[in-house]
């Protein structure tokens, strides 16, 4: 439901997501995070691209860059030949405690795209993704 003031617009300027970072990409507990809600969420290989599309469709806000600038995401990730095969290994398998996850450098636009979405629909459980280990008085940069 979008606010008054962001009726006429259509999306809302109070409700937005930050793009996922390279720093978040590179971070194993964040992968490893994300892999985990994902398979949680009990979405078979070949439905992963249309509930992604529909997700990122519906969402009433704005996906911002670090600068605060709106940033549409590229869904074209997605349409590539045997694209359930990488959604079964990343998102419907969970990832052992003894491995250490990671994302290809050629699938780190597909993962930005896909975290970014779960993260900008499920905000509350999104909060802690990567944050594993950390001190709560650490005071590192978090993104």
């Amino acid at each position: 439901m979008l606010c008054n003031q962001c009726v006429v617009g259509e999306v809302c300027r109070c409700r937005s997501a930050w793009l996922v970072s390279d720093a978040e990409l590179s971070n194993p507990e964040f992968i490893r995070d994300v892999r985990a809600f994902a398979h949680a969420l009990g979405v078979a290989p070949d439905a992963w691209r249309d509930y992604l599309s529909n997700l990122y469709r519906d969402y009433p806000g704005a996906i911002l860059m670090r600068a605060g600038v709106e940033i549409f995401l590229d869904m074209s990730e997605f349409e590539r030949p045997n694209i359930h095969s990488w959604f079964d290994h990343f998102c419907c398998a969970p990832c052992p405690d003894h491995v250490t996850p990671y994302l290809r450098q050629e699938a780190w636009e597909r993962g930005r795209v896909l975290a970014t979405i779960l993260r900008a629909r499920f905000p509350e459980k999104a909060a802690f993704w990567g944050l594993a280990g950390l001190a709560d008085n650490d005071n590192r940069p978090r993104r």
